[in-house]
This record gives C-alpha cells, structure tokens and sequence, in this order.
C-alpha cells in the first residue's frame, strides 16, 4: 500500500469543486479554514474558494484532502468522487 505521505498531489476537478461545496453546506469558508488548522492544514480561504470555483486549480495536497475529510466527516471516496472499489484497488485506506 502507498502511504498518502508518498503522493505529492492529488488531482483536482471542477466535479470534485463542486463535491466540497456541497459538503461544506453553510459552513463560511473562514470557518473551514479554521477548522483545517485544528488538523494542521494551513489554507486560506480564498485558496478554498478557488478550489470550489475555478477550473484552474490543478491539485490539492494529501494533507489538505485528509483534512476536508476529516471537517466533513465522509470518506476519501466521496470527497473525490470516486467509488469505494477503485479506493481499494490503489491500496488507500478510507478517510474515516
């Protein structure tokens, strides 16, 4: 299994923009930011509105999708749009 601290980024669509925002709900992304930092992820909010938004974002770390993870309380699976199958098949444990 590859440990997630080996991977350098983890590609970032649109569809996987829209999936945080409609995880993030109500949450303001000040909040989110904050909330990352209790995970030790340092982000800022406009960098977190960019990743909702823009179609230019190419990747995000490990650090910081584990972390979405964890403020959202869902999977690796559902957080990228993947299927639990394809999680399994590359060897990366769910996020929660």
């Amino acid at each position: 299994m590859l440990p997630l601290s080996e991977v350098g980024s983890i590609k970032w669509t649109q569809q996987r923009g829209q999936k945080m925002r409609l995880l993030r709900g109500d949450l303001p992304l000040v909040t989110l930011s904050k909330r990352l930092t209790e995970h030790h992820v340092e982000i800022s909010r406009q960098y977190l509105n960019r990743m909702e938004t823009d179609a230019e974002v190419k990747g995000a770390s490990p650090e910081l999708v584990m972390g979405l993870c964890k403020v959202f309380n869902c999977s690796l699976a559902e957080l990228l749009c993947l299927n639990e199958t394809k999680i399994v098949q590359l060897g990366v444990a769910k996020c929660n």
